[in-house]
């Protein structure tokens, strides 16, 4: 803690980025290193992205908690004197500072090989794979430094907590459990009920209606092809819902966004998801970070034609299938599975 406010002392204002659409432990973790940017240090800040805010939990949380978002282009980046990067790294394909920023701060939770020569630039670096979410590690600074959070940024950290972990279930760490205790008395719980339960448009049904109708099924392992689909969070989504079928051990899914095919990861628990999705994104031109039961990469295409999009897939699956051990010729789908 002392450390990460020696950095920001005598700042003139800070600018936080998370990856391009940022998920909640994103978002938690970006304004609580604004509330201890402001309450430990005196330094202004901005949040600031470069994608968008996807999935119905996700803009509840910014609508309820009335979080400022700014687009990165909109800012004059002259103004900051100091860059952080929060719940990612330097390296990792879904995440974009522009080529003149240098970057001050990072705070991840992330395994990131790509990354490892970025950060010997960094002055402050805080990145424990051990820990479940990096809002853990962003309220623990808060707590060390003495600071109490304000309602909207207790229930941001929180928030953030709990989707990261499955609700302290998954990769959990004494000091997400520390953390969590730490928050709680001052979590709006009213508006986390909003945020966790919002209104979902009839086009996000059918999207999984179409993503359940591509499952295929082998001894363990699912895969799920969504082709071309309307946001990774889409892809991450589904993948958290098929590792609770009974009897699954690993989860593969994947969709195209644009150019970019995105693979989420999710395997049961003591098993290793980042070594799972190197082995499965192989030789592709992309990367990949991960921790615990849940990993995540973005492979670039050239082209998004339909042929390019289906010999990828060929090669992810069998790169898959040769990592678990499990042949090929034995898939099935979900109409094939009794009830």
């Amino acid at each position: 803690m002392e450390a990460l406010r020696a950095v920001l002392q005598g700042r003139r204002r800070l600018l936080v980025l998370t990856h391009n659409n940022p998920d909640p432990d994103s978002l938690g973790g970006a304004v609580g290193l604004r509330e201890f940017a402001r309450k430990a240090a005196g330094v202004d800040s901005r949040f600031a992205i470069t994608g968008r805010i996807l999935r119905a939990e996700n803009q509840a949380m910014v609508r309820e908690l009335d979080i400022e978002v700014d687009r990165l282009e909109t800012l004059a980046l002259g103004e900051f004197d100091c860059v952080a990067l929060v719940d990612t790294q330097p390296g990792f394909g879904h995440t974009c500072v522009p080529p003149a920023v240098g970057v001050d701060i990072v705070l991840d939770h992330h395994l990131c090989a790509e990354a490892a020569p970025s950060l010997r630039e960094v002055a402050f670096v805080d990145v424990r794979p051990e820990v479940g979410a990096t809002s853990s590690i962003v309220a623990g600074h808060l707590q060390a430094a003495g600071v109490t959070p304000c309602q909207e940024v207790a229930t941001a950290l929180a928030y953030g907590i709990k989707t990261d972990t499955a609700d302290l279930s998954r990769n959990v760490s004494d000091l997400d459990l520390r953390a969590y205790d730490f928050l709680f008395p001052y979590v709006d719980r009213q508006r986390l009920v909003a945020i966790c339960s919002p209104r979902l448009p009839a086009a996000y049904f059918q999207a999984l209606k179409d993503a359940l109708g591509k499952v295929r099924l082998y001894d363990g392992v699912t895969l799920c092809s969504l082709g071309r689909t309307t946001s990774a969070e889409m892809v991450a989504e589904v993948a958290d819902l098929l590792l609770r079928m009974e009897g699954v051990r690993a989860v593969f899914c994947g969709g195209l966004v644009g150019t970019s095919y995105y693979v989420s990861v999710r395997t049961e628990m003591g098993a290793d998801a980042w070594g799972l999705i190197r082995d499965a994104m192989g030789d592709e031109d992309g990367t990949c970070g991960g921790h615990g039961s849940v990993a995540g990469g973005t492979i670039q295409l050239g082209s998004a034609d339909a042929r390019t999009l289906k010999r990828l897939e060929r090669r992810l699956e069998r790169n898959i299938l040769r990592s678990m051990g499990v042949s090929g010729s034995n898939a099935a789908v979900l109409g094939d599975v009794d009830d």
